[in-house]
């Protein structure tokens, strides 16, 4: 009888321990990739298209620009769902319209200019993950800048410059995201003061590759 008795406790001890050690198991699979992203750095790589809706005081019919650019950023994430990060952006942009010119003894005639401006920015983003699989991300920060390459006569090139980002990124598979982001220059680049000005106001569409 005690024998009976003996067995049957041991049999039901290790039940009890296979149970507890599949909770576990279950437990740890269930661990979300945002858990996993705490205290780690992300890095990601990407390639850009700059579409750019600008408009100055002397220029008119309009039309948009659509150039391309890359860059790097790497994020480190403090909590599930805060995270920071910093880059480098190589960006061209810029814009194409008609300017019209008064001929002192002649009738106004149009001229078609194309500006272009190459920029090299360090994104400076803070990062909220709302959901669990990681797979979206609302970015906004501060992007400081220098003005490298320009074509149009009025801006010198060297200059520093800034823009404001704010972007969504979406994850298309774990390696792989999309994001949608708009640059809201507050440099003028334009040095004559009675027109408009000029900025930086571009949206970009980036296809990052996401490396842990």
């Amino acid at each position: 009888m005690n024998r009976i008795i003996l067995l049957v406790l041991m049999l039901t001890t290790m039940s009890a321990r296979q149970a507890s050690a599949q909770a576990t198991a279950q437990t740890t699979a269930q661990t979300t990739a945002q858990e996993e992203a705490v205290g780690h750095f992300t890095y990601c790589p990407y390639v850009a298209i700059f579409y750019s809706p600008y408009s100055t005081g002397n220029m008119s019919a309009l039309t948009t620009r659509v150039q391309a650019g890359f860059g790097f950023e790497t994020e480190y994430r403090f909590t599930k769902v805060i995270g920071i990060s910093a880059g480098l952006e190589l960006a061209n942009f810029g814009v194409k319209g008609n300017s019209v010119l008064n001929d002192r003894y002649g009738p106004a005639f149009s001229v078609e200019k194309e500006y272009k401006m190459k920029t090299l920015g360090l994104p400076l983003m803070l990062n909220l993950h709302p959901l669990a699989s990681n797979r979206l991300s609302l970015r906004a920060g501060l992007q400081p800048g220098w003005l490298l390459q320009t074509s149009y006569d009025n801006i010198s090139s060297g200059s520093m410059c800034f823009a404001i980002p704010v972007g969504v990124a979406v994850g298309l598979s774990d390696r792989v995201a999309l994001e949608l982001r708009a640059h809201i220059g507050t440099t003028n680049f334009e040095e004559n003061e009675r027109n408009s000005g000029l900025y930086q106001r571009t949206l970009a569409l980036h296809l990052t590759y996401v490396i842990n």
